[in-house]
This record gives structure tokens, C-alpha cells and sequence, in this order.
């Protein structure tokens, strides 16, 4: 109901935006606001009650009057609603209605000088599209992921957010395509550990692990040992472990890339287990689980974002996941650990731009990220592909990264022995 009649106020001034305050016992509340330009975010997070004094163009709105018009393009009035009443301040642009906040609304933000320099630092950045980048090929978690984060970004960055696919190369296609971007934060990597941590340390690649500055973290995930029900080893991670050590070298599973993710996992296993299996590197977790549903391969580890429609569905079965404890979506599938193999792995997903991007833009990002896995629809969207949130903001991910950067590399030393 509020947005209706915000929206019809809006269209009654003539305004580009509008803020609805529901009036309760001498002060108004903001209840909801319809394009309103950042500071106006910032102002009703700030201050959500207003208690207007006399000469306050509010404090009028106390009286029974329809329709007020003051200056500066404003206009107000009032409406019953449930025994209180809705006042709408629309304005034509932003600059007057900060200028009508400043001379009759101050209890709006803290200062006028606050209230200004936000508006400066909204508009300022980021002020064109920006581009969201997937290193990887359409049908694996990140491109999922990076599908519902663009959907969702919007509103809490002031601009449009694309998602741009860019595979190859394992990922690296795309890391330097943002490389070769300019350093201003419209351009954004969708990374992970694979690509961000592991693989300029221990392969000879165009950038290294400082070429990026860590922008936030948005979650992470587990990964999910799958196989089709009818595969010759049962359906038990044990099983499969059993069946690769009497047969060496016959298991082949559907990997991603040389040092990717799934290969690391299944590199684990054999560590753990002694089983001795082969990879067919196929670029990514579409093609991998593609290729496993086909039957051209007999096991893989993916996110459960990729997996987990296929296991309840029936078509794979979850034999364990690499995580202390069950995924929440997928309660019938055991740890690893609870299997009897101590396999823990997790694969964040994260936000990172090219060095001598500006630390405040940075920072400015980190936040937007901070607002955008709070949204309503983006948390509901993220729980029906399996997934979870995991924020760590610009300063959080860069000390996790250096600390996950320095073990993946001890890791990948200590398998090759």
C-alpha cells in the first residue's frame, strides 16, 4: 500500500523521487521511499524519525490540510491511513531537496555539511555502468551466483551492474580482461581461491596475487563428492576410494582446470585414501557436471549451488561434503569426515578490483557489497540455489586472503611430494 501511494505522490509533483513519512504522535517516519538518490539512503539510515519544530514546513502537516506546496519544488501532503497519516515530500532534483533539508528538515542528517558531502560522494562514484566479470563458462556456480548478484545490485550502488562472461584459460581470460580495464572500480572481478590465491604462485601466469585488491567477500562454499546412482562403486565416498585403489588410474572424474578447485579436492582424496584417479579437465562446473550426467565421466566435486538440484532430483547421488559440519540444503549428505575421510575444503567466491584502483572507491564498493547481501530478494534468491552469505569487507577478505594465500601454497608443496 505504501508504495502505491509514494508512487502516486510522486507522479502528483512531478518528482524524480519521493520519501513516504508516516506521521505518529508529532513525528514522521520514514516508511519508504521510490528512487531516491543515495544521500537519501544514507539520511533515512541515519535519522528514520523526524520530530519537526514550529516553522517547520512539517509541523504544519499536523493540521488537517490536503495539499501544501512550499518552495524549492516541494511539495507535501497529507493522508489518512489506519488512524495515522502519510506525509509525501516529493522534489524535481536532488539538489533542492538537500537545499530544503539544510533550511527546513535538519533533523534529516546530522549536519548540513553531512548532508551535502554525502551527496558529493554518491555522485561522484560510481557513475557509469558497471561490469561484473566471470572468469569461467556459463553452467558452474559463478556464473549462477554472479546472475543473481547483478539482478540485485542496483539499488545499493546507484548504477546498473552487468554480468560479463568472460572464459578461457581456467579463469585467467577473464582476470586479464579486468587487468586491462581501467583502474577506477567499474570493472570487477568475480574471483575465487583458485585463481586469486593458488595458481599465480605455483604457475607461470601474465599477473600475480598483488595485482588485485580485495573488494569483499560474498560467501563460500563447500564442495559436494557426487556420482550417478548406478555407478560401480555404490553410492559411498568410501566405496569410491575402495573401488580407485583396486583399480588405478580407471576412475576418471570430471575436473575443472589443472590446480582448479575440483582437481585440488580429488588431489586430497588421494592423499588421504592412497586411490589413484585421472582427470578430465573440462574448464568449468557446467561442462564437468554435464559430462558426468552423460556418463562420460564417473565422479566430480562442485558447489552445491551446481549439484544440489541434481541429488535431490535423483540423477547423482551425494556421497560427502567438505565441510565440519552438513550443508544446511543438504541434510542427507554426510561431512567427509563423518564418512571417514578428513576432507575440509571451502571455495570462496569474492570481489576484487586491479591494483591503483582508489581506496576510497574501494571502500565504497566493500559497502555496496555490505548492503546487497542484506537484500531480501538477493538472501532468497541465493537460498534457492543451495548457497549461504559469508560477507568479509575490503579490509576482513585482504587479511583472509594473505593468510589462505600462504596456506594453499604450503598445501600444493606438500601434495607434490
Amino acid at each position: 500500500m505504501f508504495q502505491a501511494m509514494l508512487a502516486n505522490a510522486v507522479r502528483i509533483c512531478g518528482a524524480k523521487f519521493g520519501n513516504l513519512l508516516l506521521y505518529e504522535e508529532g513525528a514522521f517516519r520514514v516508511a519508504a521511499m521510490h528512487d531516491a538518490p543515495l544521500v537519501l539512503e544514507e539520511l533515512r539510515r541515519r535519522e528514520p524519525v523526524i520530530r519537526p519544530g514550529p516553522g517547520n514546513p512539517l509541523h504544519s502537516m499536523a493540521a488537517p490540510k490536503q495539499v501544501q506546496h512550499v518552495a524549492d519544488g516541494t511539495c507535501l501532503f497529507r493522508t489518512p491511513v489506519r488512524g495515522g497519516d502519510v506525509a509525501t515530500l516529493g522534489t524535481s532534483v536532488a539538489k533542492r531537496l538537500i537545499m530544503t533539508t539544510r533550511r527546513s528538515i535538519a533533523s534529516l542528517a546530522t549536519t548540513a555539511t553531512a548532508a551535502l558531502a554525502l551527496t558529493s560522494a554518491a555522485s561522484a562514484f560510481p557513475d557509469k555502468l558497471l561490469q561484473f566479470v566471470t572468469p569461467y563458462p556459463f553452467g558452474g556456480s559463478h556464473v549462477l551466483h554472479a546472475s543473481i548478484i547483478t539482478t540485485a545490485a542496483e539499488p545499493h550502488f546507484g548504477q546498473p551492474m552487468i554480468s560479463v562472461i568472460r572464459p578461457g584459460g581456467g579463469g585467467v581470460v577473464g582476470a586479464e580482461y579486468v587487468l586491462k580495464s581501467a583502474a577506477d572500480g567499474h570493472v570487477m572481478l568475480f574471483g575465487d581461491p583458485n585463481l586469486n590465491s593458488l595458481r599465480p604462485q605455483v604457475e607461470q601466469l601474465s599477473f600475480s596475487v598483488g595485482d588485485f585488491i580485495p573488494v569483499a567477500r560474498i560467501n563460500y562454499s563447500p564442495w559436494v563428492f557426487v556420482a550417478k546412482p548406478d555407478a560401480p562403486f555404490g553410492g559411498t565416498i568410501k566405496g569410491m576410494a575402495d573401488w580407485a585403489k583396486a583399480n588405478p588410474d580407471k576412475l576418471i572424474y570430471s575436473s575443472d582446470n589443472v590446480n582448479g578447485p575440483t582437481h585440488l579436492v580429488f588431489l586430497l582424496m588421494e592423499q588421504k585414501t592412497g586411490a589413484k584417479m585421472w582427470p578430465l579437465q573440462l574448464g568449468g562446473g557446467g561442462p564437468a557436471i554435464a559430462n558426468l550426467l552423460d556418463s562420460n565421466t564417473m565422479a566430480y566435486a562442485g558447489d552445491p549451488s551446481v549439484v544440489g538440484e541434481h541429488i535431490l532430483g535423483g540423477k547423482l547421488k551425494g556421497l560427502c561434503v567438505t565441510d565440519t559440519q552438513r550443508w544446511a540444503s543438504l541434510p542427507n549428505v554426510q561431512t567427509c569426515r563423518e564418512a571417514g575421510i578428513d576432507i575440509v575444503f571451502h571455495f570462496w567466491r569474492g570481489v576484487l578490483v586491479p591494483k591503483g584502483t582508489p581506496a576510497d572507491r574501494v571502500a565504497t564498493l566493500s559497502e555496496g557489497f555490505g548492503k546487497l547481501v542484506k537484500d531480501e530478494g538477493f538472501l532468497w534468491l541465493m537460498k534457492a540455489i543451495h548457497s549461504n552469505i559469508a560477507y568479509l569487507d575490503h579490509t576482513t577478505f585482504a587479511e583472509y586472503l594473505t593468510g589462505e594465500q600462504k596456506q594453499l601454497k604450503e598445501l600444493y608443496e606438500t601434495m607434490k611430494k
